[in-house]
Protein backbone atom coordinates (compact mmCIF):
# COMPACT_ATOMS: atom_id res chain seq x y z
CA UNK A 1 0.00 0.00 0.00
CA UNK A 2 1.43 3.05 -1.13
CA UNK A 3 0.95 6.95 0.16
CA UNK A 4 -1.82 7.27 -2.85
CA UNK A 5 -4.13 4.46 -1.15
CA UNK A 6 -3.61 6.13 2.16
CA UNK A 7 -4.52 9.04 0.86
CA UNK A 8 -7.96 7.81 -1.56
CA UNK A 9 -8.92 6.25 1.82
CA UNK A 10 -8.75 9.01 4.42
CA UNK A 11 -10.15 11.44 2.06
CA UNK A 12 -13.60 10.29 1.85
CA UNK A 13 -14.03 10.16 5.80
CA UNK A 14 -14.45 13.82 6.11
CA UNK A 15 -16.44 14.81 3.29
CA UNK A 16 -19.39 11.65 4.50
CA UNK A 17 -18.63 12.28 8.26
CA UNK A 18 -18.84 16.28 7.76
CA UNK A 19 -22.05 15.35 6.29
CA UNK A 20 -23.02 12.73 9.21
CA UNK A 21 -21.64 14.81 11.71
CA UNK A 22 -24.07 17.63 10.49
CA UNK A 23 -27.42 15.19 10.00
CA UNK A 24 -26.48 14.19 14.12
CA UNK A 25 -25.96 17.51 15.44
CA UNK A 26 -29.62 18.52 13.77
CA UNK A 27 -30.98 15.49 15.09
CA UNK A 28 -29.79 16.04 18.41
CA UNK A 29 -30.92 19.71 18.82
CA UNK A 30 -34.15 18.72 17.34
CA UNK A 31 -34.77 16.03 19.82
CA UNK A 32 -33.52 17.93 22.72
CA UNK A 33 -30.93 14.90 23.43
CA UNK A 34 -28.02 15.86 25.74
CA UNK A 35 -26.66 12.53 24.71
CA UNK A 36 -26.86 12.91 21.14
CA UNK A 37 -25.60 16.62 21.36
CA UNK A 38 -22.17 15.01 23.23
CA UNK A 39 -22.17 12.30 20.42
CA UNK A 40 -22.84 14.55 17.62
CA UNK A 41 -19.38 16.79 19.37
CA UNK A 42 -17.45 13.67 19.45
CA UNK A 43 -18.38 13.25 15.87
CA UNK A 44 -16.45 16.73 14.89
CA UNK A 45 -13.28 15.66 16.71
CA UNK A 46 -13.39 11.63 14.90
CA UNK A 47 -13.88 13.81 11.59
CA UNK A 48 -10.54 16.57 12.57
CA UNK A 49 -8.48 12.97 13.19
CA UNK A 50 -9.43 11.63 10.23
CA UNK A 51 -8.62 15.27 7.78
CA UNK A 52 -5.45 14.88 9.84
CA UNK A 53 -4.69 11.42 8.55
CA UNK A 54 -5.71 12.86 4.58
CA UNK A 55 -4.07 16.03 4.62
CA UNK A 56 -0.71 14.08 6.07
CA UNK A 57 -1.00 11.66 3.14
CA UNK A 58 -1.55 14.10 0.64
CA UNK A 59 2.35 15.25 -0.05
CA UNK A 60 3.11 11.74 -0.89
CA UNK A 61 0.12 11.25 -3.11
CA UNK A 62 1.26 14.48 -5.05
CA UNK A 63 4.88 12.98 -5.46
CA UNK A 64 3.32 9.66 -7.24
CA UNK A 65 0.48 11.12 -9.07
CA UNK A 66 3.06 13.79 -10.57
CA UNK A 67 4.89 10.61 -12.31
CA UNK A 68 1.66 10.14 -14.45
CA UNK A 69 1.49 11.69 -17.79
CA UNK A 70 -0.73 14.56 -17.91
CA UNK A 71 -0.96 15.06 -14.07
CA UNK A 72 1.48 18.09 -12.94
CA UNK A 73 0.98 21.17 -10.39
CA UNK A 74 -1.65 23.06 -12.58
CA UNK A 75 -4.01 20.05 -11.51
CA UNK A 76 -2.86 19.09 -8.54
CA UNK A 77 -2.94 22.96 -6.84
CA UNK A 78 -6.42 23.31 -6.97
CA UNK A 79 -7.11 20.50 -4.85
CA UNK A 80 -4.13 21.55 -2.20
CA UNK A 81 -5.95 25.00 -1.80
CA UNK A 82 -9.06 23.96 -1.27
CA UNK A 83 -7.93 20.55 0.86
CA UNK A 84 -6.07 23.31 2.97
CA UNK A 85 -9.35 25.22 3.88
CA UNK A 86 -11.11 22.38 4.78
CA UNK A 87 -8.64 20.76 6.52
CA UNK A 88 -7.96 24.27 8.79
CA UNK A 89 -12.07 24.55 8.90
CA UNK A 90 -12.11 21.08 9.99
CA UNK A 91 -9.45 21.41 12.47
CA UNK A 92 -10.93 24.25 13.78
CA UNK A 93 -14.62 22.70 14.49
CA UNK A 94 -12.75 19.65 15.99
CA UNK A 95 -10.95 21.97 18.65
CA UNK A 96 -14.11 24.16 19.22
CA UNK A 97 -15.82 20.64 19.79
CA UNK A 98 -13.14 19.46 22.03
CA UNK A 99 -13.66 22.23 24.16
CA UNK A 100 -17.48 22.21 23.73
CA UNK A 101 -17.61 19.38 25.56
CA UNK A 102 -15.08 19.89 28.21
CA UNK A 103 -16.94 23.02 29.10
CA UNK A 104 -20.31 21.51 28.79
CA UNK A 105 -19.71 18.80 31.45
CA UNK A 106 -22.11 20.62 34.17
CA UNK A 107 -24.31 22.91 31.55
CA UNK A 108 -26.89 21.99 29.14
CA UNK A 109 -27.25 25.24 28.01
CA UNK A 110 -24.03 25.86 26.85
CA UNK A 111 -23.84 22.56 25.65
CA UNK A 112 -26.66 23.45 22.97
CA UNK A 113 -24.85 26.63 22.35
CA UNK A 114 -21.59 24.70 21.16
CA UNK A 115 -24.01 22.13 18.74
CA UNK A 116 -25.62 25.56 16.98
CA UNK A 117 -22.36 27.22 16.35
CA UNK A 118 -20.82 23.77 15.33
CA UNK A 119 -24.22 23.26 13.09
CA UNK A 120 -23.25 26.60 11.57
CA UNK A 121 -19.68 25.96 11.02
CA UNK A 122 -20.47 22.39 9.45
CA UNK A 123 -22.80 23.70 7.28
CA UNK A 124 -20.40 26.15 6.18
CA UNK A 125 -17.57 23.76 5.49
CA UNK A 126 -20.00 21.78 3.39
CA UNK A 127 -18.92 24.27 0.02
CA UNK A 128 -14.80 23.23 0.66
CA UNK A 129 -15.99 19.53 1.38
CA UNK A 130 -17.29 19.48 -1.96
CA UNK A 131 -15.22 21.74 -3.76
CA UNK A 132 -12.05 19.19 -2.45
CA UNK A 133 -13.46 16.17 -3.50
CA UNK A 134 -14.22 17.52 -6.98
CA UNK A 135 -11.21 19.24 -7.42
CA UNK A 136 -9.44 16.00 -5.86
CA UNK A 137 -11.44 14.01 -8.35
CA UNK A 138 -10.64 15.97 -11.30
CA UNK A 139 -6.91 15.13 -10.69
CA UNK A 140 -7.51 11.47 -11.85
CA UNK A 141 -11.14 11.43 -13.49
CA UNK A 142 -11.08 13.14 -16.45
CA UNK A 143 -14.43 12.26 -16.66
CA UNK A 144 -15.46 14.99 -13.73
CA UNK A 145 -13.72 17.77 -15.95
CA UNK A 146 -14.62 16.21 -19.56
CA UNK A 147 -17.93 15.32 -19.41
CA UNK A 148 -19.28 12.67 -21.72
CA UNK A 149 -17.56 10.63 -24.17
CA UNK A 150 -18.37 10.79 -27.56
CA UNK A 151 -17.34 8.87 -30.29
CA UNK A 152 -18.12 10.88 -33.16
CA UNK A 153 -20.78 8.57 -34.32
Amino acid sequence: MNPTHLHLIFTHLPIVGLGFAIMVNLYALLKKNIELRKLSLWFYVIIGIFAALAYSTGDGAEKIMETYPGIGEDIIEPHENMALLFFLGLMLTAGVALVGLYLSKSSDKLLRIFNICLLVAGLMLCIPAVKTGTTGGAIRHTEITNGAFKTGK
